[in-house]
């Protein structure tokens, strides 16, 4: 099991952008959430069982999950696995 937390940078606030993201991680089979937070970035833990498949999630929301929106920069920092037993969006 692989775990992240993904700070996300760009146009990602008032454009389906954490809904996009749930979308991916369902396909990805991804768990953890999403959130907004108050500067306009947008946070997501994300966790997977390879490092595979947790790469291609992380890819797919650098290309931004929603048309509407654009990403300028990604970070990614490693985290201690947790249980999450699905994605969720939160405020």
């Amino acid at each position: 099991m692989k775990s992240v937390v993904i700070l996300v940078t760009g146009r990602v606030q008032g454009v389906g952008f954490r809904w996009a993201t749930a979308r991916v991680a369902a396909r990805y089979h991804v768990t953890g959430w999403v959130k907004n937070n108050p500067d306009g970035s947008v946070t997501i833990r994300a966790q997977a069982d390879h490092q595979p498949i947790l790469d291609q999630f992380i890819a797919a929301i650098k290309r931004s999950p929603t048309p509407y929106g654009h990403v300028t920069e990604l970070t990614v920092q490693p985290q201690p696995v947790e249980t999450f037993k699905k994605f969720r969006i939160t405020d």
